[in-house]
């Protein structure tokens, strides 16, 4: 009962606090920096990461005025609540006194979202680079394919909506998805629990995505990163993001890694060969777009140098 009665003061809140900042939307900037993704690339960690930069504003409400466990991270106006005002969008946003205190306190201010389906979603980059200024920064955080599709496999499981083996997931995932794709892109459809949750391996194919985005909002906007180099020096990563975006490097605080899961022992050699084959081609259209090869060993037959510049082929 007391829990039930914490949720409905959370809701409440929530709901008095988005109407009142939407009587406001216009004096809120929209953001300086999105996190597009991938699904279960560390973008949460990420985002938590940069929540420890003195220059970062938290997105309304925040915990700090709700009871809530922590500020929110994302807004999914740019896939699954597509149907929104703008005037919702912004009204998400710090409005522009609350980013001026925050400057005089720390120098400078942003503010940030991230919504891993923004990626993979067909309408998210035409939605996102009609919406959102120039001056607006996307980061993309990739993972090694075969990593992240067992680990959306392994999450969907944990979380008891998945009851298939990852073998018999992967099997049934292209009827499951169907042409979902094609009827989002047209309007047909405004939202597939498929596409978002149960596309274990067509999220894990990159290239596709990439261009889209490069096309949409310009290959400049975009940082992509990986992961796997987050992991081995998140200070590092974080330095780079903040810096696409004209804010100051400061000393990072410790990190954690967000969401993760314990190794899922379904991944046995003869799939992880499978996948591996599957996954090969696009990891080559990857490198070739970016200019460096990911930091993928499984990949990478003579295991080179991560993240080296590609030779001349």
């Amino acid at each position: 009962m007391e829990q039930r009665r914490v949720r409905l003061a959370r809701t409440t809140g929530r709901q008095v606090v988005r109407a009142a900042a939407m009587l406001t939307a216009d004096l809120r900037p929209l953001p300086e920096l999105v996190v597009v993704g991938v699904k279960r690339g560390g973008t949460t960690s990420v985002f938590r990461a940069l929540e420890q930069h003195p220059a970062m504003c938290p997105l309304v409400p925040s915990a700090r005025r709700l009871p809530l466990r922590e500020n929110m991270k994302g807004v999914h106006y740019f896939d699954t609540n597509g149907h929104r005002s703008a005037r919702w969008y912004r009204s998400h946003f710090p409005t522009g006194i609350a980013r001026r205190v925050r400057a005089r306190r720390a120098g400078a201010a942003f503010a940030a979202e991230a919504s891993p389906y923004y990626f993979f979603h067909p309408l998210a980059a035409g939605r996102a680079a009609e919406a959102l200024p120039d001056r607006t920064v996307f980061v993309v955080m990739l993972r090694d394919p075969v990593e992240r599709t067992v680990s959306h496999w392994a999450e969907q499981t944990r979380n008891g909506v998945e009851h298939l083996s990852l073998v018999d997931a992967l099997d049934a995932e292209p009827g499951r998805l169907g042409d979902d794709a094609d009827r989002l892109t047209v309007g047909a459809i405004e939202a597939s629990h498929a596409h978002e949750q149960q596309s274990y391996a067509a999220q894990s194919f990159y290239a596709a995505s990439l261009r889209r985005w490069f096309d949409a909002v310009g290959r400049d906007r975009v940082v992509v990163l990986f992961a796997e180099d987050y992991n081995r020096d998140p200070a590092a990563t974080i330095d780079r993001i903040v810096t696409a975006i004209g804010v100051p490097a400061v000393a990072a605080a410790p990190s954690e890694h967000r969401n993760a899961a314990a190794r899922s022992g379904a991944l046995d050699a003869a799939l992880d060969e499978q996948l591996t084959e599957r996954f090969r081609s696009d990891v080559d259209e990857v490198a070739e777009l970016l200019g460096v090869e990911p930091p993928w060993p499984r990949f990478t037959r003579s295991s080179p140098t991560p993240n080296r510049p590609m030779t001349p082929r």
